[in-house]
């Protein structure tokens, strides 16, 4: 049959299987961050404890008070307070084990009084409302903190929901069911019920304390998948996935605009100075990108010393304009990064095509109007269409070149 022991065995067998787990992961995942880490070790002993206190409570008549009541109950509310913690350890919030240890402490003194400790109204007047305070702690910081968009902390959120309603049913019953003839009428079956739903959302807790770290990892390797480690910039698979998404425009024509950049005599820099100096002109160059490119556009490295811009709200000339920009700015930070050992310029090509045409011919047309730069003296900028190029050197007056973007 169903009943409390029954359910206090089963979460017993849970939350120790959840610790063994959990303690592995600490010892031997290699794969986790600090925070995920310390979650493991801090959700591992909180887990064991809270078995040990969840036992002690099922042989309650058969061991003594002391150990059934006051121990138990003990070990369960710094348990409670661990797991908060584990939870703000993986979102790098302060622990406040103090917190934990503090409300668990209070607890032993008040026992140390008679009138508390044989009333059982009062015990559950602190405890309950104690663990009700954790857990929906837990959740605040869950759903406060999910910078990351993490589905298993808004699992866990909702487990813990579960958990705040039984520890609220269990308030009623056994605070309040001793001095009504209503609650005392159902609060037994309001006691099964509330326990199984602890056990319901401790499993689920438990599920989502392990998800929680790997979800996290599984991200982390997905963005680095999709980032250049060098400049920090997404690279050229992140950059084509996101022009896919492009289905809609916010600019008035339509359009997918498109800079092209290429460092000029990047060899000679190299043959020159060293790779490890060529690789710090390409981290100045994602970096100048990312700080002077408008936040709606998307930068990437379509690998060497190629870059590109992306924007569905830019027009050419604006575009013309931002790569002038860059092309300053990226001139003068590698400048003062080398204290003037490397002067290095940028050609650039723009082009702007219907959405319907996609990056590939963008990018083609942008590539044609580059080389059209670098062919009219490097260091200039070239808007380039279908039919003809139009260069920029930093000045407003421009030469029109003429080419055929699809020679036979």
């Amino acid at each position: 049959m169903l009943d409390v022991k029954t359910i206090l065995f089963s979460l017993v067998v849970a939350e120790l299987t959840a610790s063994a787990v959990l303690c592995f992961l600490f010892f031997f995942w290699k794969h986790r961050d600090r925070a995920g880490h310390l979650s493991f070790g801090l959700w591992s002993i909180a887990f064991l404890l809270g078995a040990i206190g969840t036992l002690l409570i099922s042989f309650r008549g058969v061991l003594p008070d002391d150990l059934t009541i006051i121990a138990a109950n003990f070990l369960i509310l710094f348990a409670t307070g661990l797991r908060r913690s584990g939870v703000a350890a993986f979102f790098y919030q302060p622990l406040r084990l103090w917190i934990a240890a503090g409300l668990a402490g209070v607890w032993l003194l008040l026992c140390s009084v008679p009138d508390f400790a044989t009333t059982l109204s009062s015990r559950v007047a602190y405890v309950q409302p104690v663990m009700i305070l954790y857990i929906a702690w837990s959740a605040i910081i869950c759903l406060r903190w999910n910078t990351e968009n993490l589905v298993t902390p808004k699992v866990y959120a909702f487990s813990a929901a579960l958990e705040t309603s039984a520890h609220f049913s269990l308030l009623t019953a056994l605070g309040f069911g001793a001095e009504n003839g209503l609650f005392e009428a159902i609060s037994g079956h309001v006691i099964l019920i509330a326990l199984l739903l602890i056990l319901v959302a401790m499993v689920l807790s438990m599920f989502t304390a392990l998800a929680m770290p790997i979800e996290r990892s599984l991200l982390q390797f997905k963005s680095a998948a999709y980032r250049d480690c060098l400049t920090g910039l997404p690279n050229r698979r992140a950059v084509f996935e996101r022009a896919a998404t492009f289905t809609s425009v916010s600019g008035a024509n339509n359009c997918l605009t498109v800079i092209r950049f290429d460092i000029d005599e990047f060899k000679r820099v190299n043959d020159k100075h060293g790779h490890a100096t060529g690789d710090l002109v390409l981290e100045v160059f994602g970096r100048v990108c990312e700080e002077t490119r408008p936040a709606d556009t998307v930068a990437g490295r379509l690998g060497g010393d190629e870059f590109v811009i992306l924007s569905t709200r830019m027009e050419p000339n604006q575009a013309r304009i931002l790569a002038e920009r860059i092309r300053a700015h990226f001139a003068a930070a590698c400048s003062e990064e080398t204290e003037g050992a490397v002067q290095v310029g940028l050609s650039a090509g723009v082009s702007s095509v219907p959405l319907d045409l996609g990056l590939d011919e963008a990018l083609e047309i942008a590539d044609r109007a580059m080389y059209e730069a670098k062919a009219c003296g490097r260091g200039k900028t070239v808007v380039g269409s279908a039919e003809k190029a139009r260069v920029f050197s930093g000045t407003e007056d421009a030469q029109f070149a003429f080419y055929n973007p699809h020679p036979a």
